[in-house]
């Protein structure tokens, strides 16, 4: 007997935590560390799909005010 495969519909969670495109960077920053997420989707005010945030995302975004406010550590 074949078995059927299973689909991403089968194990996909269906109640995601999603943050508002206005929540700040501490807020996604928050979320992602008290949740074990590694990326939140990111709504707008329709609910509609805009994007993602990720632990990564905030560290580039650290690392790039780093170089904007200390250019001679040479970060790039």
């Amino acid at each position: 007997m074949a078995t059927k495969a299973l689909s991403v519909a089968d194990v996909m969670t269906t109640d995601p935590v999603v943050l508002d495109s206005g929540a700040t960077l501490e807020v996604a920053d928050l979320v992602l560390r008290s949740t074990f997420i590694k990326g939140i989707p990111v709504v707008d005010g329709q609910g509609r799909l805009v994007g993602t945030i990720s632990h990564a995302h905030l560290a580039a975004h650290r690392f790039a005010e780093i170089d904007r406010v200390r250019p001679e550590t040479g970060i790039h």
